[in-house]
C-alpha cells in the first residue's frame, strides 16, 4: 500500500514537471545551435582556456510570450566553471525584461524532468529489491527530512546561537524513528537506540571540548564566509549530524551480530558476549573509518584542483579547502571507535538478563 502510494506520488511528479505554465520564469525549447565563434584566452595565471560563442534559436514554451521564436547569443569556457554550453532539444528558463524581448536571457537548463524520473528509478528498485525494508527506509527518510524541515523552521524564529540546542533536541528523535522504522521496536532496536545517543553525545562532547580549548585555531571558514549566521555554529551543529550517521551505522550492525550470538549461544557470559563484539568491532572498523573519510574529503577536489590551477600553494589550499572536512572526518572515526566498545558493553548486558530472563 504504502509502496503504491509512494510510486504514485512519484509519477505526480513526472507529469507536473511537464506542466509549463507552473513556473515562475518562462521556459523555452532550443530547436537550433550554430557554433558562430572560438577564441583562446589566457588569464593572469597563465591557465589557457577557450571561449565559444553559440548563436541559439528557440521558442517560448510557456507565459504570455508563448509560441515565439528568439535568437540569442550565448558564449561558454571550455572550463565551465562559471558558465555552460546548451544543446539542441533542451528546455531552458527564461527572463525576459520587457515586452518587445529585446532582453531575453537564458537563466539555466530545465533540470527537474530528469531528476524525477531519477527518483521514480531509486524508488521503484529499492522496492522491488528492498521490499518492505525498502518501503520502510524509504517512510524512514520521509519522516526525517520531515524533521530536518521542522527543525530549520524553529531555527529561523529563534536565536542564531541555539542551533546546537536544538540539534541535541532533535537528534535522539531522529535516531529512534530511523531505527524503530528500518528495523521494529525489538532488543536489538532498543540497544541501538541506546547506544547511537550515548556514542554521539560522548564523541561531541569530546570533539567540542578539544575545538574550545584550542580556540577554534586551525579551522578555516572561508567556505562558510556568505553565511550571515554565526559559522562555528553552523560548523559544530554539522559535527553532531554527521557524528549520530555514522554512529548509528555501526550500533546496528553489532547489536544485530551480537543478538543473533547471543541468541544461539544463550549461555555465554557478558564478557564472552562483550568481547565478542569487540571482536566484530574490530573488523568493520578499517571499511567505516574508510568510508567516512572518503565521503567527506571527495567533495572538496574541484576545489583543490581550481585552487591548484591558479597557482595556489599547497600550504594555502589544504587547510582552506580541508580543514573543516577532515575534522568532520576526524571526529565522526573517533564516534565510530568509541561506538564500539560502548555497543559491545550495552548489548552484553540487555542480552545476558534476557537470556537468563529465558532460561
Amino acid at each position: 500500500f504504502f509502496a503504491a502510494i509512494l510510486l504514485t506520488l512519484n509519477v505526480w511528479w513526472i507529469y507536473q514537471t511537464l506542466q509549463y505554465n507552473q513556473y515562475h520564469d518562462p521556459l523555452g525549447k532550443i530547436t537550433k545551435i550554430e557554433t558562430s565563434n572560438k577564441q583562446d584566452t589566457i588569464d593572469e595565471h597563465q591557465n589557457k582556456d577557450v571561449l565559444t560563442t553559440q548563436k541559439i534559436e528557440l521558442i517560448v514554451l510557456s507565459s504570455q510570450y508563448k509560441g515565439k521564436k528568439l535568437t540569442l547569443s550565448n558564449t561558454f569556457s571550455q572550463s565551465k566553471i562559471k558558465d555552460q554550453d546548451y544543446k539542441k532539444g533542451e528546455l531552458v528558463f527564461l527572463s525576459i525584461k520587457d515586452s518587445n524581448m529585446s532582453q531575453t536571457t537564458i537563466l539555466d537548463t530545465k533540470r527537474d524532468t530528469g531528476l524525477a524520473i531519477m527518483m521514480f528509478c531509486f524508488v521503484l528498485l529499492l522496492i522491488l529489491i528492498g521490499r518492505k525494508n525498502g518501503v520502510t527506509s524509504l517512510l524512514g527518510l520521509i519522516i526525517n527530512t520531515g524533521l530536518f524541515y521542522c527543525l530549520l523552521i524553529i531555527y529561523e524564529q529563534i536565536s542564531s546561537q541555539s542551533l546546537v540546542w536544538l540539534c541535541l533536541l532533535f537528534f535522539p528523535i531522529i535516531v529512534s524513528s530511523t531505527l524503530i522504522i528500518s528495523n521494529g521496536w525489538n532488543q536489538k532496536t532498543k540497544i541501538a537506540i541506546l547506544a547511537t545517543i550515548c556514542s554521539t553525545l560522548v564523541t561531541f562532547i569530546v570533539g567540542v571540548g578539544v575545538i574550545t580549548l584550542l580556540k577554534h585555531k586551525g579551522l578555516r571558514y572561508e567556505e562558510m564566509e556568505l553565511i550571515t549566521r554565526p559559522q562555528h555554529v553552523l560548523f559544530i551543529s554539522s559535527l553532531l549530524i554527521g557524528t549520530m550517521g555514522a554512529t548509528m551505522d555501526i550500533s546496528i550492525t553489532l547489536s544485530t551480530a551480537m543478538n543473533e550470538i547471543g541468541q544461539r549461544h544463550k549461555q555465554l557470559p557478558p564478557q564472552a558476549l562483550y568481547q565478542s563484539g569487540i571482536q566484530v568491532g574490530s573488523d568493520v572498523i578499517g571499511p567505516m573509518i574508510n568510508i567516512m573519510f572518503f565521503s567527506y574529503l571527495s567533495g572538496s577536489i574541484p576545489l583543490i584542483l581550481i585552487f591548484l590551477r591558479n597557482d595556489m600553494s599547497f600550504n594555502y589550499t589544504f587547510p582552506i579547502s580541508l580543514s573543516l572536512e577532515v575534522t568532520r572526518a576526524l571526529i565522526g572515526s573517533i564516534g565510530i571507535i568509541l561506538t564500539i566498545p560502548i555497543t559491545s558493553f550495552i548489548a552484553s548486558i540487555f542480552l545476558t538478563r534476557r537470556n537468563e530472563h529465558e532460561c
